[in-house]
């Protein structure tokens, strides 16, 4: 299912989620663009939960990859 089709995708992420489940990283290390900014703002983690943390669109890591969710489950 495509992120756009699927409700469950989240509009909003914490940093760790995005550098753990972003395209844009690699074993820990950012492989995206040389030149992005990303807008945060306090809210709720859509891929972990964490709540009142800095959180940002997922776009801002690349989107996630497919299995997200997958790596999700298996990291906690």
């Amino acid at each position: 299912m495509s992120r756009a089709n699927d409700p469950h995708y989240p509009q909003w992420i914490c940093d760790n989620c995005g550098q753990n489940y972003g395209t844009w990283y690699k074993k820990g290390v950012y492989i995206g663009p040389p030149h992005h900014c990303a807008t945060y703002h306090n809210g709720t983690c859509g891929a972990c939960g964490a709540v009142d943390v800095p959180v940002t669109e997922p776009r801002d890591y690349g989107h996630l990859r497919a299995k997200w969710r997958t790596e999700l489950k298996d990291n906690r």
